[in-house]
């Protein structure tokens, strides 16, 4: 005995510490899940970045290499063409770099704009002459280099790249060419068109203007600074693109963690509802175990007294009459407990295959409670209880199995006696109701037991159930009477009302519609005339 109890103790705790397990777990690889999910995403976007980064630095060098090489060959092509045709206008050929717009040939005594007549910029020709080209000019110091001179100038507020390279007229005398060339148009017709082949990256100013100090956009992350005379610019990622990649972390982190505790929900979710069935479950087999146990019980008890008082009769050792009847009224009490304790088992057997069926038809419920009292009136007395039946006139007929309302009654009446210690007394009350607009037979069964706890009453009419009271517990009894009852009640489309105190009794109320009245030619002619 002990043993049972001890491991039945430990059934709710170890079904709640696997679930608490079951929970952290669940918990555990969420947050794992999340932050794996994250790294993943933050890894694709470092990629992606790594990516833009490196193509950025690309285009960076490509530009760093054509510029000047650009540059040198435009230069020495403005000389080839004032070399051979000094006196012509200088037309640029279909090739020329159109970020070239401003060319000058100096030759050490005459700076010769080659523009168009007429067209000339004196602010960009007197920086030209008077900074780049001032004093006495040593043409042999800057002749035949490779590469042009870079200067940066100023001319009526605009930035200028001056390039210079040395070359030789037609007398090959020494001479200088230069081209004073608008930052604006190397950022718009030469490091643009580089940059706008790769959405993800931009063209940015940055650091300070290294001749007059001017400060301008500082870059993002991944920047890719030019050389030379592009210094002061950078290749680097789109702010859009780095932006769009913060949202697409930003996104997809979200997203994750979303689904991961809608997923981490409806696990625990699944999970309390699995505790719940594994603990009704747990609950259920105690409970079927304490019924094997009662009803071996019930069993035992009735079938010792009939099989003593039987032998006692057949040894014939009973020697007056008044004694034999008491007997065989003995025998028959407890052979009709055995009775009613064998048919709930098996209604209730056959209600939890679903194949329990009931008769239905037009009933005198009065006249069925009132025999089912009759016979089980001697018990009563039996047993000590003063008892009551009252019956309304004039009830209405119910479509009802008679023998199903019989079990009702003595269902009722049983837990009444059983239940009751002190005050003895059973009262049944048959009577008309009316209960959401149906017209029927209300049958009430009161005593004066020991009542019903309140945390109990939800669960009364639950198979193998049995309130924790000690009182109840130490009555014997299998749990499923009322279980029965109420399967009956709702087979015939009724209600089971309980109302009850402690240590002042209970109410059982069982209400039974009426057979519908039937619809007469009459009523129909009287509801067609009623409509118009």
């Amino acid at each position: 005995m002990s043993t049972d109890a001890s491991s039945s103790k430990r059934r709710p705790l170890v079904t709640g510490v696997a679930g608490l397990a079951m929970v952290v777990l669940a918990i555990g690889l969420a947050v794992v899940g999340n932050i794996l999910a994250f790294e993943q995403v933050r890894s694709v976007t470092t990629r992606l970045m790594t990516e833009a980064t490196a193509r950025a630095g690309q285009v960076a060098a490509t530009a760093n290499e054509q510029f000047p090489q650009r540059l040198a060959s435009a230069l020495r092509m403005v000389a080839d063409h004032v070399r051979r045709r000094p006196n012509k206008t200088w037309e640029p050929p279909p090739r020329f770099p159109a970020w070239i717009d401003k060319l000058y040939v100096w030759n050490g005594t005459e700076l010769r704009d080659l523009g168009a007549a007429g067209q000339e910029n004196p602010a960009i020709a007197s920086v030209v002459r008077n900074q780049v080209l001032a004093g006495p000019l040593e043409i042999s110091a800057v002749a035949f280099t490779a590469s042009p001179q870079i200067d940066f100038a100023r001319a009526d507020g605009e930035e200028l790249v001056i390039a210079q390279l040395g070359s030789t007229d037609v007398d090959l005398n020494p001479m200088v060419v230069v081209a004073a060339i608008s930052q604006a148009r190397i950022e718009a017709d030469f490091l643009r068109p580089l940059v706008s082949a790769d959405d993800a990256l931009q063209l940015a100013v940055t650091g300070a203007d290294p001749d007059n100090g001017n400060h301008l956009d500082v870059p993002n992350s991944g920047s890719q600074n030019l050389a030379g005379a592009l210094r002061i610019w950078a290749i680097q990622p789109a702010k859009a693109f780095v932006d769009d990649q913060r949202r697409t972390v930003l996104t997809q982190t979200l997203v994750y963690v979303g689904l991961t505790t809608v997923a981490l929900g409806t696990l625990l979710l699944a999970m309390w509802f699995l505790t719940r069935v594994v603990r009704r479950e747990v609950a259920l087999a105690e409970l079927k175990s304490g019924f094997v146990a009662d009803v071996s019980h019930e069993l035992k008890t009735p079938l010792a007294l009939i099989r003593m008082f039987a032998e006692t009769l057949r040894d014939g050792r009973v020697a007056s009459d008044e004694k034999r009847q008491e007997y065989y009224e003995v025998i028959l009490r407890e052979s009709t407990r055995l009775t009613d304790l064998i048919h709930n088992i098996l209604d209730f057997s056959r209600i939890e295959a679903g194949r329990k069926e009931y008769h239905l038809q037009t009933t005198d419920v009065a006249a069925a409670v009132e025999q089912t009292y009759a016979t089980y009136r001697p018990q009563l007395e039996h047993a000590g209880f003063e008892h009551e039946l009252r019956v309304e006139s004039g009830l209405p007929s119910v479509d009802a199995d008679r023998g199903a309302i019989a079990q009702i009654l003595v269902n009722l009446i049983t837990n009444a006696v059983k239940y009751s210690d002190d005050e003895k007394y059973v009262l049944i009350e048959v009577t008309s109701d009316t209960r959401r607009n149906r017209r029927g037979v209300l049958i009430s069964v009161h005593d004066l037991g020991i009542g019903i706890a309140p945390e109990d009453r939800a669960m009364l009419t639950e198979g193998f159930y049995r309130a924790s009271d000690s009182r109840v517990r130490g009555k014997a009894g299998a749990g499923l009477g009322l279980a029965v009852v109420r399967h009956i009640v709702d087979a015939h489309g009724g209600s089971l009302d309980v109302e009850s105190r402690l240590v002042k009794g209970s109410t059982f109320r069982v209400f039974l519609p009426a057979t519908p009245e039937p619809v007469t030619s009459e009523d129909k002619t009287d509801g067609a005339n009623t409509d118009r």
